[in-house]
């Protein structure tokens, strides 16, 4: 067949005709059904202990085989870099081992990269260069273009069907680093404006057909859906969006990407449309780092997109390890949980420590007074430092004005 197909390859390349025994199938398409299921693994965190690992192994497996999935999503912090033992290959064992169960269930998977990845052993192009490696194993991740900034930034199309490969919907993996967003370099990530330009332009180039985007740390507007009480699922953690907005909800919207799949905070997994985008968290998958709350146990998100669809629309539940499908409602006690600042990281303050967040109550107030009694001293230590100086000019310039008028004067006698 290889022969036969080289062959025709060349006769077609002479009368411009495809051969349709030789053409590939598409890498993702829709089912017969007009289905396409897709399985957000969340914040998987490989690398604390081998037991830890093992019964992440366990979840993964067992959500495989409850959902039977078309598609594999990584949304980031696959493995705690920070628990790395300081050996070469650390991050490559981990990294096997987490993909060996998709590897076995014959799903493709991308992945995007969250803010913990990088911490071991492998910087950020070498986890891409690792993961691009495992092309037999189902890998469908890509290279970010280097327009835009981050590691993981690309699309993949979904067939229409098999046999169809005209594009139906589209899945967008988005980078949103590390800590920090454009100036300020302490809090979240996020999907940097340099990203935006080049996903601006990438869209307008392509197909127009339902989109949705995975990115590891969630936009400021997964407040907004919650204050105003349009989410499902529950909050029990602040939202540890980026301290500057970038503007990528603003972008997605305008750019008909209507769902937005984040991870980054273990203790929630809400969903809700805003404005005709969907903001949803995934579930805590692995059993590495904090969460979930006691009581939910580990799972996944799942969207089910159909032919079509709004991206928006399409339907969406929590499956847990044990089989079960997590109820989700409106939260009656949502008021409690109101947030209107982005949760500010660890080092946030330590940088921008007269900030009113870092400062809050009578703090704040004695804050304020410092920071201008600060500002007082230093003017009039500038004072001080600059008077003498200046009252030298100004005495300097009296007398030359003083010396040109008697001058003048006794010119015109």
């Amino acid at each position: 067949m290889h022969f036969i197909c080289s062959v025709a390859a060349l006769f077609s390349h002479i009368i411009s005709l495809e051969p349709a025994f030789c053409k590939s199938a598409p890498k993702l398409a829709f089912t017969d059904g007009g289905t396409f299921k897709i399985l957000q693994l969340a914040d998987l965190h490989y690398g604390h202990f081998p037991e830890i690992d093992e019964s992440t192994d366990k979840v993964i497996t067992s959500l495989l085989a409850y959902e039977e999935p078309d598609f594999v999503a990584l949304s980031g912090d696959m493995v705690s870099g920070f628990g790395w033992d300081g050996r070469k290959g650390w991050f490559e064992e981990r990294w096997r081992q987490l993909t060996a169960p998709i590897a076995a269930a014959k799903v493709p998977y991308g992945l995007v990269l969250g803010n913990h990845d990088d911490e071991a052993d492998l910087m950020r192009q070498e986890i891409v260069d690792l993961d691009m490696k495992l092309r037999s194993q189902g890998s469908l991740t890509e290279m970010s273009p280097r327009e835009a900034m981050g590691l993981s930034n690309y699309h993949l199309d979904i067939a229409a069907s098999k046999s169809s490969p005209a594009p139906a919907g589209r899945i967008w993996m988005l980078d949103s680093g590390g800590l920090g967003c454009s100036w300020i370099s302490a809090g979240s990530g996020c999907v940097e404006m340099q990203t935006l330009f080049w996903l601006n332009r990438t869209v307008r180039a392509l197909p127009a057909v339902p989109s949705l985007a995975f990115v590891h740390v969630p936009v400021p507007e997964f407040m907004e859906v919650w204050n105003k009480g349009l989410a499902r699922g529950s909050k029990h953690e602040d939202v540890n969006c980026p301290m500057h907005d970038s503007g990528f909800f603003r972008t997605a919207k305008e750019l008909n990407i209507t769902a937005i799949y984040s991870g980054h905070d273990h203790d929630n997994n809400y969903e809700g449309v805003l404005n005709g985008v969907r903001l949803a968290y995934g579930h805590k998958t692995g059993y590495g780092s904090y969460g979930p709350p006691p009581g939910w146990g580990h799972g996944a998100r799942v969207i089910l997109l159909r032919r079509g669809q709004d991206a928006a629309e399409s339907e969406t539940w929590i499956r847990l390890e044990n089989g079960a499908v997590l109820e989700q409602s409106r939260n009656p006690r949502f008021k409690a949980a109101r947030q209107t600042v982005c949760e500010k990281g660890p080092f946030y303050c330590d940088e921008y420590p007269f900030e009113a967040i870092c400062n809050p109550g009578w703090k704040h107030a004695v804050a304020t007074l410092w920071q201008r009694a600060m500002g007082y001293i230093i003017l009039f230590l500038a004072t001080l430092v600059c008077s003498p100086g200046l009252g030298l000019y100004l005495y300097r310039r009296k007398r030359r004005r003083a010396l040109k008028d008697s001058t003048d004067g006794k010119g015109s006698l």
